[in-house]
């Protein structure tokens, strides 16, 4: 939908706008910011607005007494935010903190640029005062309490930084409509205002009994029967040392009324078993040594759909091992200090699209074909057999008669050097809409190719990509049972190296009805 829009850049380098700072620089105030002159005559046509943060960069020298100070969260305050709840802060109504961004700095590597790639998730506000003071609060990622915000000891001390803020109307049944949830693992988290949470003893699962649905999603809650749930960013402490598919650490989510939701948890031969009430909303990556830190802000992930169905959910977050048939194995999680891991979740309306969610992988595949498929040695191609596709996508299977399948998230463990740093991936099993002609009315082109999929070039590295939906191609509902296998091929024709296995993996696919 085509709305109206406004950009502000706040720097604490500018002479034309300066900021009060203190001389650490880790906490710094914009007074006294004109939110109409921001926002010409959108601001007297909308009661809310949503900020979407466009880019960060940091420009100069660090000094940190210890690396788990680099390990930081630029906060923001001032405006009279809606739908928030922030594990650090409590329930954010009004002014309180919002965690805007993750990043790590350090002396060796002192400029951070980030990409950001915004799929939709804001910060919503409401209208308040004309001019508005924008109060901005560094915190590491073990503080616990709002106090602690921007109050770091002596010898640290941090740089410059500058953010591209969008503004867009909040439009009530139509655009924009978001709340934001802002999880924090640290172990030594305090009881927070009004929510009950439950640590597991490995520290995995983390259990919210009685989750507030209906209090996160304040202003729209009511309003809507359909929402959806998307991971993203994330940003996290070295748990341990871990190497290799152990670093991959899926991000599990229950409690919610999914629909429209398949996910693979089982690496049982006689079947493939989808679950539909445990979704992978996104996937974390164990840094190597308690010392080494990871953030992504460009994680441009599909949300999950779900259903309203009451007013307070038995929510559970969990991590889970990289084939998701157990909590993650990584080391560190069972530390009493350990692991430091902060998510922003992002709760929205579905307005008109619906969309389901596929997420497989060939753990538990051999060469020799189950019931459950089959892969060839080396991870080149697998095949999963009897996928319900209408199972999948059951809210909308009987409304459309052709569908967009999108591959949205891969996760790939490169155990060898591969020069080419990528490959070229493609699907069987649909009836696709022919890729290079729509003359052919027998519609039968068995073999779509959905795109380039990008892996690390060094050895013993993993990577978690989400493709921003680039990767698509449509099918007819012509079946309902599907074996579906998928291909990869080198980008220049020539044969995998033995060890690469570039399908060894996860993936997350994203199917929505076409309209005629």
């Amino acid at each position: 939908m085509l709305s109206d829009s406004a950009s502000l850049i706040l720097s604490t380098k500018s002479t034309i706008n300066p900021c009060t700072i203190n001389a650490q620089k880790t906490a710094f105030t914009f007074n006294n910011i004109d939110m109409k002159n921001v926002m010409g005559e959108m601001w007297d046509k909308y009661d809310q607005f949503a900020l979407k943060l466009v880019s960060l960069s940091t420009e100069g020298a660090v000094s940190i007494t210890f690396s788990q100070q680099g390990h930081i969260t630029y906060n923001l305050r001032g405006l009279e935010w809606s739908n928030v709840i922030y594990e650090t802060t409590g329930s954010n109504m009004n002014k309180e903190w919002v965690p805007l961004a993750y990043g790590f700095l350090s002396p060796g590597v002192n400029a951070i640029n980030p990409l950001i790639i915004n799929t939709g998730w804001s910060f919503n506000f409401k209208k308040g005062n004309r001019y508005e003071n924008f109060e901005f609060a560094l915190s590491s990622s073990y503080y616990t309490n709002a106090s602690e915000f921007g109050v770091f000891t002596a010898g640290n001390n941090y740089n410059n930084v500058e953010f591209h803020f969008l503004f867009e109307p909040v439009i009530p049944g139509k655009m924009n409509e978001c709340a934001i949830y802002g999880f924090n693992s640290t172990p030594s988290t305090p009881s927070i205002n009004s929510i009950k949470r439950i640590v597991s003893a490995d520290r995995t699962e983390y259990s919210y009994p009685d989750f507030n649905m209906r209090r996160l999603c304040n202003l729209f809650w009511d309003k809507h029967d359909d929402f959806e749930i998307q991971m993203a960013m994330w940003s996290m402490n070295g748990t341990g040392v871990n190497a290799g598919d152990i670093r991959i650490t899926p991000v599990q989510m229950s409690g919610l009324n999914f629909v429209n939701n398949g996910t693979k948890q089982s690496n049982n031969t006689d079947q493939l078993n989808l679950n539909t009430e445990n979704a992978i909303i996104g996937t974390i990556i164990n840094p190597n040594g308690t010392s080494a830190y990871a953030y992504d802000m460009a994680y441009p992930v599909a949300p999950v759909q779900f259903k309203k169905d009451g007013d307070n959910v038995p929510l559970k977050i969990a991590f889970r091992n990289s084939e998701n048939t157990g909590p993650t194995v990584a080391a560190g999680y069972t530390s009493l200090t350990r692991p430091f891991i902060q998510i922003a979740f992002f709760v929205k309306p579905i307005y008109e699209v619906e969309k389901a969610t596929l997420n497989i992988n060939p753990w538990g595949l051999t060469t020799t074909e189950t019931n459950l498929g089959v892969r060839d040695t080396d991870y080149i191609t697998f095949t999963l057999k009897n996928i319900d596709i209408r199972k999948v996508c059951q809210s909308f299977w009987d409304k459309y008669d052709r569908f967009n399948i999108f591959l949205t998230q891969t996760t790939s463990f490169t155990t060898a050097s591969n020069s080419s740093g990528g490959y070229r991936l493609e699907i069987e099993g649909f009836d696709f809409i022919p890729q290079l002609s729509l003359t052919n009315t027998r519609r039968q082109n068995q073999v779509a190719t959905l795109g380039s999929v990008s892996t690390f070039v060094t050895a013993n590295e993993v990577v978690s990509n989400g493709t921003m939906a680039s990767l698509v191609t449509t099918f007819y509902k012509t079946r309902s049972i599907v074996d579906l296998k998928l291909t990869a091929s080198t980008l220049n024709g020539a044969a995998f190296p033995a060890a690469d296995r570039p399908l060894l993996g996860n993936f997350t696919f994203t199917i929505v009805g076409v309209k005629m």
